[in-house]
């Protein structure tokens, strides 16, 4: 046992000018607790040392005595023993775990003890899980800087028991949902449950592909504003990314679509189908535009003859067993993750939307050679019926 803590709980009391039956009273203890702890003979529960801390307004450091290298030095000690405990020594892990709760700043250790724990042997018991989220709760509703904060929910996301795993991202991760894929990915790899962080992988992916295509396709670029030559060279590029990815190839008919189905990057496929139609408008490229144009509006046809409910597929083998589901709204198609109800990202295609775009939205002015044209009306009023 730690011998300076009794002297120094001793110490802290007679400096108040208490008896041990006032402090006692204090914390809602028998004396003979306060002077156990005072002898060294035991040490008080582990939830009663921040608050006997906090009642003499000190730092647990102060109580146990230990200076801050000294301290440093026996936490890495404390983290390799318990990397190193076997099976059968859940006991010790759950005393360390206690002692690093009791003794040490969470915002600084907690991370790194759920880091080891993850490498440990010893049997993860309802026990040591309780005391680990307990813990957590302490740690996450404090004040961790960004990065402690990160670091220690990818690892502790990986112990927490399946039950809790829902309310603990709810509360402490990022809005950003791609993280929370990628936590969950992690998650279940650890776990070596390959099936549910295969859904996950493909989740993650899925997003950050929609991120680069919708990231990199805005009507104005910050290095060219007005540049309708570099526009339609990120325009060719995303497409060409596009095909590659689904093992496809376009041709002049189908230069959105491929002569395909609809499938899970439809949004994608016809918000550059719109941009395409622009730009080969803009640079005299009439037909070209056109082919274009009606492709993007064939596939949105397609798409709203589908049911409700249907199942929109993948064709790339990055992506093997996603599937968006559809379901129809108020003149619009949404579509969201079949088969999981955590999480509730939602694309969607916007007749609506498009038609303005197409007839009367400023910002898409690069349709203007081609607006007063009786094809374009034609190709406008099939839109606008799907808005109806």
């Amino acid at each position: 046992m730690n011998e300076y803590f009794g002297k120094n709980i001793r110490a802290l009391r007679k400096n108040k000018n208490l008896t041990q039956e006032q402090f006692a009273e204090a914390l809602g203890v028998s004396f003979q607790s306060v002077s156990r702890w005072e002898n060294c003979v035991t040490y008080p529960d582990v939830e009663l040392i921040p608050m006997i801390a906090n009642y003499f307004n000190v730092t647990t450091d102060v109580l146990f005595g230990i200076p801050e290298e000294n301290k440093k030095s026996e936490f890495r000690n404390l983290m390799k023993e318990l990397r190193g405990l076997g099976e059968d020594e859940t006991e010790r892990a759950l005393q360390i775990i206690r002692t690093v709760r009791a003794g040490y700043d969470l915002n600084d250790t907690f991370g790194k003890l759920c880091y080891s724990l993850l490498y440990s042997s010893a049997k993860k018991t309802p026990a040591l899980t309780d005391e680990l989220r307990r813990m957590s709760e302490a740690f996450f509703d404090g004040n961790p800087s960004a990065y402690e904060k990160t670091y220690a929910l990818e690892h502790f996301a990986k112990l927490e028991d399946e039950l809790f795993i829902p309310a603990l991202l709810d509360r402490y991760a990022s809005s950003n949902e791609t993280t929370i894929d990628s936590l969950l990915y992690k998650r279940y790899l650890y776990r070596d449950d390959f099936e549910k962080a295969e859904v996950y992988r493909q989740r993650k992916i899925y997003k950050l592909i929609d991120e680069l295509i919708n990231g990199t396709t805005g009507w104005k670029d910050w290095r060219a504003p007005n540049d309708v030559g570099f526009a339609f060279w990120k325009n060719n590029l995303m497409l060409d990314f596009l095909h590659g990815l689904n093992k496809e190839i376009p041709t002049n008919e189908n230069p959105i679509s491929c002569g395909h189905k609809p499938d899970v990057f439809l949004e994608q496929r016809t918000f550059l189908g719109q941009l395409r139609t622009c730009y080969l408008a803009t640079l005299g490229r009439i037909e070209e535009a056109y082919l274009t144009l009606e492709d993007t509006v064939s596939l949105m046809e397609q798409t709203f003859a589908m049911p409700d409910g249907a199942v929109l597929e993948s064709k790339t083998p990055v992506l093997p067993t996603l599937e968006l589901k559809i379901q129809k709204c108020k003149a619009a198609v949404y579509y969201s993750f079949n088969g999981g109800n955590e999480q509730h990202e939602v694309w969607g295609v916007h007749p609506s939307i498009v038609y303005e775009r197409m007839t009367d939205d400023p910002k898409w002015a690069w349709y203007k050679p081609i607006r007063g044209d009786e094809r374009f009306k034609d190709l406008a009023d099939r839109v606008k019926k799907l808005a109806e």
